[in-house]
C-alpha cells in the first residue's frame, strides 16, 4: 500500500466553524480528506505555524463530544519544530471498515474538518476474462440460464470467432496495427510469407501504408512513401520486372496475401550482404487471434470488452433467444460504436475553405 505525506500549516481562515486559526493541508484551507484503508498518511507539522497546535484525529466532528481516535496513530516530536508529524495507518475494522474520522487541534477548537476513510482498491488493472467467462456473461445476457451443454459451449466459441472476423470488416483496430520490415531483393516483385517466412508476417488482414527505407546510413535513415495501386493499375504496367527504386505497391488479398512492388528493386536499392540496409516497410492490420481453448484469454484490448460480450450475446440470441435479438443488436451496435470511437487516434483536423474557379465568362 502507499505512503502519502501532507504538509500542515496554520493560518487564519473561515470555515463552517467561523473565522480564526485553521489547518491548511498542502496549502488548502481545511479540506475534506479521503484516507484509503491500508495506506499510511504522514501529516508533517514541522512548520513553525503549528507551534502550540497539536494535530489529532477523532470520531466526532471537532472532537465534540470528545472521542479521540488513536488506532494506528503515532505522534513524533513537538508541533512547529523540525521532524514533528502525526502519522496514521488507516486499518479496516473487521466487517465494518475504518470509521469516519475528523482531524482537529487538541488545544484549539474549529481548526479541522472530516477525514473520510474509504476501502482499498485492488491496485491492479489486469482484468482479462477467459473465454469461458466471456461465454457465460453472453449467455446470461440472452436470458439463457442454467448449466451449459458441450454443444452450447462449442456453438458460443464458434460465434465468437465469427464475430472477430466480422470486426475485421468494420475498420481499423489500433491495437492490431503492426509494422513489418522486409529486406528488398534485387529484381523481386512479389513478397509474401512463402517467400520470406522470417520477415513477412503471416497474420495480415490488410495493408494500411507502406514506404521504402534506405538504411545504408543507420544514423540518418531515409524513408520514401509508396503509392498503393489497385489490381487493374498493376496489371497495366508494361514491364512488371523493370528495376529501379520502388514507388508503388499492389496488395493481392487472398488467404495468404502477396505484395507486389513496382518497380522491382535494382542493385543500388537492395543488398545481399546487409539485408537491413534497404527495406520495404508497411503498416498492416493484423487478424484477431482465434478464441482458442476455454481457459485462454481473448486477443482484445480492454476498451473492447463491453462490445465483445454484447456482440456475443447478440450472436447467441439468434440461435437461443430470437425474441431478444433486436434489443441485443441495438446494445451491441451502440457499444461497438463507442469502442471504435475510443480507438481513434485523435489527431488534429484542419479544415480548408473550398475554392471555386470561374470559367472566365
Amino acid at each position: 500500500m502507499a505512503t502519502i505525506t501532507y504538509t500542515v500549516t496554520v493560518e487564519t481562515g473561515t470555515t463552517q466553524y467561523g473565522t480564526g486559526n485553521r489547518y491548511y493541508i498542502n496549502g488548502e484551507l481545511a479540506p475534506v480528506l479521503y484516507l484509503q484503508e491500508g495506506n499510511t498518511y504522514i501529516f508533517d507539522t514541522s512548520d513553525s505555524t503549528n507551534d502550540t497546535h497539536v494535530f489529532a484525529f477523532s470520531t466526532n466532528p471537532n472532537n465534540d463530544p470528545a472521542a479521540s481516535y488513536t488506532t494506528g496513530v503515532t505522534t513524533t516530536g513537538t508541533s512547529g519544530q523540525t521532524g514533528s508529524n502525526t502519522t496514521i495507518v488507516v486499518a479496516p475494522v473487521k466487517r465494518t471498515g475504518a470509521p469516519v474520522l475528523f482531524y482537529y487541534c487538541t488545544v484549539h477548537s474549529g481548526m479541522g474538518n472530516a477525514a473520510q476513510t474509504i476501502p482499498p482498491t485492488s491496485e491492479t488493472t489486469e482484468y482479462n476474462p477467459q473465454i469461458d467467462d466471456i461465454i457465460e456473461e453472453a449467455f446470461e445476457r440472452t436470458g439463457v440460464m442454467g448449466t451449459r451443454t458441450g454443444y452450447q459451449l462449442r456453438s458460443a466459441r464458434r460465434s465468437l470467432n465469427i464475430m472477430f472476423q466480422e470486426w475485421g470488416n468494420r475498420g481499423v483496430h489500433l491495437w492490431k496495427v503492426k509494422l513489418a520490415k522486409i529486406p528488398l531483393v534485387e529484381g523481386q516483385a512479389e513478397y509474401n510469407f512463402a517467400a520470406d517466412s522470417t520477415n513477412f508476417p503471416q497474420d495480415i488482414d490488410s495493408v494500411l501504408e507502406a514506404y521504402y527505407r534506405n538504411n545504408s546510413t543507420p544514423t540518418a535513415p531515409v524513408d520514401v512513401a509508396l503509392t498503393k495501386i489497385d489490381r487493374s493499375t498493376y496489371s497495366q504496367t508494361p514491364n512488371k520486372l523493370a528495376k529501379g527504386t520502388p514507388s508503388q505497391y499492389y496488395v493481392e488479398r487472398k488467404i495468404n496475401p502477396s505484395i507486389f512492388l513496382y518497380t522491382t528493386p535494382s542493385s543500388s536499392v537492395s543488398s545481399t550482404t546487409t539485408p537491413s540496409n534497404f527495406q520495404f516497410c508497411f503498416y498492416y492490420l493484423a487478424k484477431i487471434q482465434d478464441a482458442g481453448s476455454y481457459n485462454f484469454t481473448s486477443d482484445v484490448v480492454n476498451r473492447f470488452y463491453p462490445c465483445m460480450m454484447s456482440g456475443l450475446a447478440y450472436y447467441l440470441s439468434q440461435k437461443y433467444s430470437p425474441d431478444r435479438s433486436q434489443e441485443l443488436e441495438r446494445r451491441y451496435e451502440s457499444e461497438l460504436l463507442r469502442a471504435l470511437d475510443a480507438d481513434n487516434q485523435g489527431t488534429s483536423t484542419f479544415i480548408s475553405p473550398q475554392t471555386f474557379y470561374g470559367d472566365g465568362v
